[in-house]
């Protein structure tokens, strides 16, 4: 499949994936309460027909006014909220992204080398730990260290470097440790193929081969695991965001979902923030997913 193929390919499934989404958040959600005696009756019935009108009154504001409509906030459209709070999000998950790269792929490297050697148990073993730990416990556990023990750090700082560090540090520990084991899978299969054999023979070192050549060769299946990393980074920004408190695009989308345990969706339900910031993550990782695929590309040795 040729690269034009695979980018179109990932559009339409976003695409499609985006409108499934929209018909979702979309559903009314309306409650008739009513009095049975001394009993509250709830009645979550769906009507087609409301449904249908909700649909065309959303395009219709869409096509009309130009707005994904109103916020729960006075003065301030639901696109304008969905825009701030990505934008609050945009340099934790991109900073995370590089870190969970870079460093992934470094300890991959280093995982491969101590498997050659007694001290294995400080790199497959570690990783193998750390995968191991749910990612939720890992982050809290890393959460109250900070927070107990390192009171130098201004752990819940909405501005300046901790704003965006810390969480993108958070985010990316299983990331990290994700990538080091695709990394170091990719290394190896390469061993004893006949390009290794040739570089040793003609005097390269240990270095040289694994930075030059093995790495080089493997780094188009390690591209591929690109748009699951942004996964694992995204699944894990809700916790950060919550905990610290901090107004980005997952924790402005679960303020939009205004969910209530008694009755589900409370009166303050935002359709339009919802959408909003669900396009916006759409379109960063179909980005992310023609990176993968035009990096594999550039880097694949065949």
């Amino acid at each position: 499949m040729n690269l034009k193929t695979q980018m179109l390919k990932s559009t339409i499934i976003s695409l499609l994936a985006f409108s499934f989404i929209v018909l979702i958040v979309l559903i009314p959600r309306d409650i008739n309460i009513s009095l049975d005696g001394h009993k509250v009756v709830a009645d979550p019935s769906f009507d087609m027909n409301r449904y249908l009108t909700y649909i065309g009154d959303f395009f219709r504001q869409i096509i009309e006014h130009g707005s994904l409509g109103p916020s729960r906030y006075k003065g301030q459209t639901a696109e304008a909220a969905a825009l701030v709070a990505v934008g609050m999000s945009l340099l934790v998950i991109v900073s995370a992204l590089l870190i969970g790269f870079v460093v992934g792929i470094l300890k991959g490297v280093a995982d491969y080398k101590l498997s050659k050697t007694k001290f294995n148990v400080l790199g497959h073993w570690t990783t193998w730990l750390f995968q191991s730990i749910p990612d939720f416990f890992l982050m809290l556990f890393v959460q109250w260290f900070l927070v107990k023990h390192v009171p130098a750090v201004r752990y819940f700082a909405v501005e300046g470097w901790e704003a965006f560090a810390l969480p993108a540090l958070l985010v990316s520990i299983y990331p990290i440790f994700f990538i080091a084991r695709v990394t170091s899978a990719s290394l190896l299969a390469q061993e004893g193929k006949m390009y290794i054999l040739l570089a040793k023979a003609k005097g390269l070192s240990d270095r040289a081969v694994v930075y030059k050549h093995m790495l080089r060769n493997g780094i188009a299946a390690i591209l591929t695991h690109l748009p699951g990393l942004l996964v694992f980074i995204l699944s894990n920004l809700l916790v950060v965001e919550y905990y610290r408190n901090y107004p980005g695009a997952a924790w402005r989308l679960f303020q939009a979902l205004d969910f209530n345990p008694y009755t589900g969706t409370g009166p303050e339900y935002e359709p339009g923030v919802i959408i909003g910031i669900a396009f916006f993550f759409m379109l960063l990782f179909l980005v992310v997913q023609w990176i993968s695929h035009s990096a594999r590309k550039y880097f694949d040795p065949r």
